[in-house]
This record gives structure tokens, sequence and C-alpha cells, in this order.
């Protein structure tokens, strides 16, 4: 009789440990997925599954949006200050009432601090993600805007120009000075340049050959210089094309595919 009563425990002991391995493991499953909410969002965006209502309770306002069929959902909501928790509920609708599904706390961030770090100056750059940036056609821009050496590029396909780029810190390595009819070029700052050059009027930039080890290049310190009107076939006036990459320490650091356009004289009568 004893053996029977301890087989009994036994066995209820087991399954409540399995139904609360189970209850466990599906509460882990459990789809809630919320973007990281930052001191500037209006919008919280993220995903659930299909048609399942989200709501997000900010004071005694309650701001909610209904999931689409992929389960993809956004709700607009005021800016809130860095450091305050959220919670973000979904709801199905089972009986025709919604029944919480599950439950997610966020922790608005400082979006200034958590603002992309630019690469270093040397940081070597990944040719293979950039020759697909440039095969999609689409101008993009990454990088900044302001002129001169200190600045980091990763613009591509700009002004229509399908192939042209500027990827690293181009100024700090590539020295390119024109005065309309000369275009000089200097390796600075113990870069190594490879560089390929034509005319505007012989082929497209994207159809310039791409520098290789095998390419014209330029010590440390050197320059060149190319005369615009060399470049004048079928009226393009001497527009030229030029490809460059830096090396230094053995790495691509600096990318600049540019086209310089030689200054037209209009002659007044």
């Amino acid at each position: 009789m004893r053996m029977i009563k301890k087989s009994i425990v036994v066995a209820t002991a087991l399954f409540f440990s399995m139904t609360m391995i189970q209850t466990n493991v599906d509460a882990a499953s459990k789809k809630l997925k919320v973007n990281t909410v930052y001191d500037t969002t209006t919008k919280i965006k993220g995903k659930t599954k299909k048609k399942y209502l989200v709501k997000v309770k900010i004071g005694e306002k309650i701001y909610k949006k209904k999931a689409s069929k992929k389960g993809n959902f956004t709700i607009t909501i005021p800016k809130q200050k860095a450091g305050k928790k959220l919670t973000v509920k979904a709801y199905r609708k089972k009986n025709k009432k919604w029944k919480l599904y599950t439950t997610k706390t966020i922790k608005v961030k400082n979006k200034k601090n958590n603002v992309k770090k630019y690469p270093g100056k040397e940081d070597a750059i990944d040719l293979d993600q950039v020759k697909k940036d440039l095969a999609t056609g689409k101008e993009i821009s990454k990088g900044e805007t302001a002129l001169g050496k200190g600045h980091y590029y990763y613009l591509m396909n700009f002004g229509g120009l399908k192939g042209d780029a500027l990827i690293g810190y181009v100024n700090d390595y590539i020295d390119i000075d024109t005065d309309g009819e000369y275009v000089t070029m200097k390796a600075i700052n113990g870069a190594t340049l490879y560089y390929t050059v034509a005319g505007a009027s012989e082929k497209p930039m994207t159809q310039l050959e791409e520098p290789t080890f095998d390419s014209e290049q330029l010590k440390p310190g050197q320059k060149v210089v190319f005369y615009c009107g060399d470049f004048n076939k079928n009226g393009r006036m001497g527009d030229l094309y030029l490809k460059v990459k830096a090396y230094k320490n053995g790495k691509l650091i600096a990318v600049s595919y540019n086209c310089h356009y030689m200054i037209r004289l209009i002659a007044l009568h």
C-alpha cells in the first residue's frame, strides 16, 4: 500500500514538473519584438503575431494599434525622456474578447549616446560591400557632408553619376586640386595611391578599370598632373574620370571615384 502511495506522489510531482516546463517554454516562445525606443522616437515599431492588438500605456493614456497580416505594428506616441520604462502588451482575441497574450518592458534610450561612430582613419574598407552598393546604382550617403580633412565619407552614385564614390577619410590621404585646366593629385600622410584615368568621352565611370596593384601608382609624397586638354574627345572638352584607391600598412583605407570637369570658356561677341 505504501509503495502505491509513493508511486502516486512521484507521478503527481512529475506531472506538475512537466506542466511547469511546458508553461515556461510556451512563455519563452511568445512573439513580441519591439524596436529600440529613443528619446527622439515618435513611433514605436515592432512585430508580434498577425492581427494581434498591441497597447502602450503612458501616464493615463493608452496608445494602441492592431498588427498587420504579417504581424508588424507601428504606434504613434509622444517623445519620452531617456531612462523611462514603457510597458508594451500584446492581446489576442478569444471568444470575441481581447485576452492578454504577452508583455514586454522597454527602456527609452538617449539618442546622443547611441549615435553610430564612424570608422577610424586607418580602418580597412570592406571592398566587397562597396562593390555591392555601387552595383545597386542607388545614391547612398552614410558619411559626413562637411568638406576638408578629418571627415569620413560613404557616398556613392551621387549627383546622378553612377559609379562615383568617396569612401573613408578621402581628403586625408588623396589630395586632389584642380583649376579647371589641370588636375593635380598627390599621395599624402603616408598613403600609396593606385589609380586609373580616362576621358569621360571614352567610357562611362562604371566601365573604367578598377585600380589594382598593377595600375599606375603614387608613393607617399609623390604627385601627378593631368592636363584636361588631353582628354578632349567627341566634344566633351577634356572632362576626365579618375579612380583612386589609397593603401597604408597593407590596408585599403580610402576610395575616390570622381569626375573632374574642365572649365569651358565662353566666347563673347
